[in-house]
């Protein structure tokens, strides 16, 4: 009887939980075909051919949500259901309004209204030699809090005005679990007997046992966290992935707060545009959670300029004015096509891992936008800072083959371009959960990746190909020629997570900037020498030139996401194997993608993003 007095007394402490990982891609994006009758993990895809914007687009985010019910809350949620661009994506965000007094989950920064308006807000560490820890923290417009993977949390609004918040969560569909409907409310009803023992019949202590239901479930590609939480641990002098971890008997909230995201950053430089970024940096709670979020700022024609993040996808929404943005997809049959749209307040738009972005403001009046990415610490890749503004300087030899000018024009260039930018994200294809999945070519379903063949009919052929001692066409502007023996060749690959290119380079020949969406490379000599580089993110230290002259035998590695090169500068040939982590890990060429798009991105964002005239980017993207 206990049990089920207490079902009308329990109000609704809620717990996000995530998948383990969303589906990493296996392409620029898989778009949710939501038409087919096929299951899979998340959806299959829709036929890339008739992908548009306003697959990566949706549109009602300034829109209040009715907070009449007894909570006196509302989700908007903007997740793979309705923005079907996100599905294997690992991210989505919700609009939350609260009524005064109103209650609500998730992950968040307030944002609307007067300095009165404010949220109390809090979540509890799973069961452990320190557990059940409550942690909470009163927050104030333009405040930032986090709520750890899978921990029990909440939000109340203690005020008398209406408060709105925006929150990012780390999966295309992550799912909520309302504590009082799951356990009271279940269909059919968990026996009274199960429900009285595990509340010990409401005795005091019991309400800890309430708020001791957790989950720590991780994200697709950072690292995964092992404990509730693994907050930042500046101070100390080991170099890990991300950071160590404070000792969590000194953790406290603030470890999870971040203020000021309601300040107006500086639009006065040059491009007109200013981001404020909320990372791992300025919220050690981030540390190991895979999320951060950032504000940016555009002035009258202000420009975030073609950029890339290394390590994370994009989920962005208008706050105020109107943005017209875009990405370029990568090289393929169809590639460097340009998806673009024109959004306006409340509207919100992805922008899928591994591909050139940028964000232009074509009003007269002040645009800002809220975006959330799937990495604690994205990190961006400015393609003028990086292939232009690179410590030291890229050869200006490079330059001009990769661009198709002259030596005295890649010169100029690098006195002229600023910030243009190229993103990729670091990824893990698909875990296998069977000896192997080989590719069924022959089927109609679209999914990330291949369905898999009948095992049955599996063969040795499938895991075999001929032809890599064959030299590639090096005839060309270029001078090179890629050999890739990819899944696309070698059915066998699906689901493991790697594949092999031979690479041939004429005299003088040159793989020009590029990147790979979805993959590290590791590459070694076979014959000749190489002049080989690539070029770090933007950071304190950024754009970073490492090269290294290769010659027999030698192998150098490219980061995952990093733009990088490979340059013949001897008289004889040069032939190089190269293997990547992933089975079709994708290649950015940043000319031909910033330069050569389909359509064009725009000459006055482009004019804009490299500090030359319209005429000087209309002769360069006739070179495409």
């Amino acid at each position: 009887m206990a049990a089920k007095t207490l079902l009308l007394a329990l109000l609704a402490m809620a717990s996000s939980l995530a998948m383990a990982s969303d589906p990493s891609p296996l392409q620029d994006f898989c778009v949710a075909d939501k038409d087919s009758k096929v299951l899979v993990n998340g959806f299959v895809c829709k036929d890339p051919k008739v992908v548009k914007a306003e697959d990566f687009f949706f549109r009602g985010l300034d829109k209040a949500g009715d907070t009449g019910k007894k909570l006196g809350s509302n989700v908007t949620a903007v997740n793979v259901n309705k923005l079907a661009g996100l599905n294997t994506l690992g991210i989505s965000m919700v609009r939350i309004d609260y009524a005064p007094r109103g209650l609500n989950p998730p992950t968040l920064t307030p944002r609307h209204g007067d300095p009165h308006r404010q949220l109390f807000v809090g979540f509890v560490t799973s069961n452990s030699d320190n557990g059940n820890r409550l942690f909470t923290k009163m927050l104030k417009k333009g405040d930032v809090f986090v709520f750890p993977q899978g921990l029990i949390h909440f939000q109340f609004n203690p005020g008398y005005t209406n408060t709105v918040a925006i929150g990012a969560l780390s999966s295309q569909n992550p799912g909520t679990i309302t504590i009082a409907d799951a356990v009271f409310g279940s269909k059919p009803p968990i026996s009274d007997e199960v429900l009285a023992k595990a509340f010990q019949r409401w005795q005091p202590k019991s309400s800890s046992s309430l708020l001791a239901m957790a989950s720590s479930l991780a994200m697709a590609s950072d690292p995964s966290p092992l404990q509730d939480f693994c907050v930042a641990d500046k101070a100390s002098k080991v170099r890990v992935n991300g950071f160590v971890c404070k000792d969590p008997t000194v953790v406290k909230a603030e470890d999870f707060f971040s203020t000021g995201l309601d300040k107006a950053g500086d639009t006065g430089k040059k491009l007109g545009s200013n981001v404020t970024a909320v990372n791992v940096n300025k919220i050690v709670g981030l540390n190991t959670l895979g999320i951060s979020m950032v504000r940016i700022d555009y002035a009258p024609k202000g420009l975030n300029a073609p950029h890339t993040h290394p390590r994370a996808t994009e989920i962005l929404t208008v706050i105020e004015g109107q943005l017209f943005v875009g990405f370029v997809t990568s090289n393929s049959d169809n590639g460097n096509r340009l998806f673009t749209k024109m959004l306006k307040k409340g509207d919100v738009f992805v922008f899928p891992e591994g591909l050139i972005h940028f964000q232009f403001n074509p009003g007269h009046t002040n645009t800002v936008a809220i975006g959330a990415l799937s990495s604690q610490n994205p990190g961006t890749i400015t393609i003028a800072n990086a292939v232009f503004g690179s410590k030291p300087p890229i050869s200006d030899e490079v330059l001009a083959k990769a661009f198709q000018i002259t030596r005295m024009a890649a010169k100029t260039l690098l006195l002229a371009l600023l910030a243009v930018a190229s993103s990729l994200a670091m990824a893990s294809d698909p875990s296998p959960l069977q000896d192997f999945c080989v590719a069924d070519k022959a089927s109609k379903v679209l999914v990330n990746g291949f369905v898999c063949k009948d095992p049955k009919v599996v063969k040795a052929e499938d895991f075999f190909f001929r032809g890599l001692d064959k030299a590639g066409d090096t005839g060309k502007k270029l001078g090179s020629n890629v050999t890739a023996v990819n899944v696309n060749k070698l059915a066998g690959l699906n689901t493991l997570g790697i594949s092999m290119v031979r690479i041939d380079y004429a005299p003088r020949g040159l793989n020009p900037p590029h990147t790979h969406p979805r993959a590290t490379e590791i590459l070694t000599v076979i014959e000749g020498q190489l002049f080989v580089g690539f070029v770090t993110s933007n950071s304190d230290n950024g754009n970073r030139l490492f090269t290294k002259m290769l010659k027999k035998g030698d192998v150098f590695v490219f980061p995952q996401g990093l733009i990088h090169f490979q340059f013949n500068p001897g008289y004889t040939n040069t032939v190089a194997i190269g293997a990547l982590s992933s089975q079709n890990p994708g290649t950015i060429t940043v000319a031909d993608a910033v330069f050569g798009s389909k359509p064009p991105i725009s000459d006055e964002v482009l004019a804009k993003a490299f500090q030359v005239d319209k005429k000087t980017i209309d002769w360069l993207q006739a070179q495409f």
